[in-house]
C-alpha cells in the first residue's frame, strides 16, 4: 500500500495520517511494514523520534505489527552528496544568481515571508 502524507506551503496536509495507515494496515493482517519518507534526505527529528520511536516501536507494539523500518536516508551518502556539488558546479558555471525553480511558489503561498526571501535570492 502506497500512501502520501505531506504538507507544503499554506495547503491542507495531505493524507491519510501515517499512523492511521498502519493501524489500517495492520487490521489488514499486515505485520511487516516498510516507511521510505521520500522528502527527507537526511535524518532529523522526525525520522529519528516520530518514525523510528512513536511508529516503529510504540505503534507497532499497540497494533501488533512485527516489524516496521524506515528506510535509510540519503545524509552524507558519496554517490549524493557528488550530485549535489555537480549541481552546484553546473550552476555556478551558468553564472545564474539562482534557480529558476526558485521564481517558483507554493500553491496558493501568500506568505509575505516566502516572497521576500525569494526576491533576495532572485536579484
Amino acid at each position: 500500500m502506497k500512501y502520501l502524507h505531506c504538507q507544503v506551503g499554506p495547503l491542507p496536509w495531505l493524507g491519510p495520517q501515517t499512523d492511521k495507515t498502519i493501524e489500517e494496515l495492520s487490521k489488514r493482517g499486515r505485520k511487516n511494514i516498510l516507511l521510505v519518507p521520500i522528502a527527507f534526505t537526511s535524518d532529523h527529528i522526525e525520522t529519528l523520534h516520530e518514525l523510528d520511536l512513536e511508529y516503529a516501536e510504540e505503534l507497532a507494539t499497540k497494533c501488533g505489527v512485527r516489524n516496521i523500518r524506515r528506510a535509510e536516508s540519503l545524509n552524507d551518502n558519496n554517490t549524493f552528496v557528488q550530485a549535489l556539488a555537480d549541481l552546484v558546479h553546473s550552476h555556478l558555471k551558468e553564472d545564474k544568481p539562482c534557480s529558476r525553480q526558485l521564481h517558483l511558489r507554493c500553491q496558493m503561498c501568500v506568505n509575505a515571508t516566502c516572497e521576500k526571501m525569494r526576491e533576495f535570492f532572485i536579484q
